[in-house]
C-alpha cells in the first residue's frame, strides 16, 4: 500500500498508527474497461462510499453506484461523480503502481499526458485531500472477506466487477480503518458499518 498524498489538517487523518478517521471521507473505486491511457479506455462503472463521522466512533454511509456505456462522456461522468464528494472531504482512490510517474514529461518530446481522473476530480472539489492507493487485488480482497462482502476476482465477467465495484470501495474503506485508525475508533465504525450493511443487503441490485 503506498500513500501519495495524506493531507495535514486538524480534522483529518494522518497515515501512521492511532490516526483519527476523517470527519468525512470518501472511498472511491473507478473501472474501466480498459487500463487508464491505453487505446479505447473508458469509465464503465464507478463506485463512491462516503463516510460521515458522528460523534467519537458513530457514523453515517452513503453509497452510489453507477454504470455507464462507452458513448457516455468522460467530463460528464467526472462533473456528475465530483458533484457528489463534499468540499474539504478526504478522498481514498485506488491507483496502479506509477500511476503518477505516467504523468511526468516524456525524456523524448517533454510531453505531458493528459490528467488522469483523481486530478480532474480534484480541479472540480475544492478543499479535496486525496489519498490515493497502490493495492495488491489479493489484499483488497482479503479486506473485503475481513469485512464479510463477496469480493470479485480480476477474472470475474466485466458485468460482474461493475455490479461488485461497491464492495471494493467498501473494502478499500476497511483497508484503511483498520490499518491507520485507533483501535477502539476502528472497532466501533465497522460495527456501525456491519449494521448498516445488513440493511443494504437487504435491498434489491438496481440493474
Amino acid at each position: 500500500m503506498h500513500d501519495d498524498d495524506t493531507g495535514d489538517d486538524d480534522d483529518g487523518a494522518l497515515p501512521g498508527s492511532g490516526s483519527r478517521h476523517p470527519l468525512t471521507l470518501c472511498s472511491l473505486i473507478i473501472i474501466r474497461n480498459r487500463p487508464e491511457y491505453t487505446p479505447r479506455s473508458a469509465i464503465s462503472s464507478y463506485a463512491l462510499f462516503t463516510v460521515n463521522k458522528v460523534g467519537e466512533c458513530e457514523a453515517r454511509f452513503d453509497i452510489v453506484h453507477r454504470v455507464w456505456d462507452r458513448e457516455d462522456s468522460r467530463a460528464a461522468i467526472i462533473d456528475g461523480l465530483a458533484e457528489l464528494i463534499p468540499a474539504g472531504s478526504t478522498l481514498l482512490v485506488r491507483h496502479p503502481p506509477r500511476a503518477f510517474e505516467a504523468l511526468r514529461p516524456t525524456a523524448a518530446g517533454g510531453d505531458v499526458r493528459p490528467p488522469n481522473d483523481t486530478q480532474l476530480i480534484m480541479r472540480r472539489v475544492p478543499g479535496l485531500r486525496p489519498m490515493p492507493f497502490t493495492v495488491p487485488d489479493s489484499r483488497l480482497i482479503a479486506a473485503g472477506h475481513n469485512l464479510g462482502l463477496e469480493m470479485a476476482l480480476r477474472s470475474s465477467t466485466p458485468i460482474k466487477r461493475r455490479r461488485r465495484a461497491p464492495l471494493e470501495a467498501m473494502a478499500l474503506w476497511g483497508l484503511y480503518t483498520t490499518a491507520f485508525c485507533r483501535p477502539a475508533e476502528a472497532r466501533a465504525l465497522i460495527a456501525a458499518f456491519h449494521a448498516w450493511q445488513v440493511i443494504e443487503r437487504a435491498k434489491p441490485l438496481p440493474f
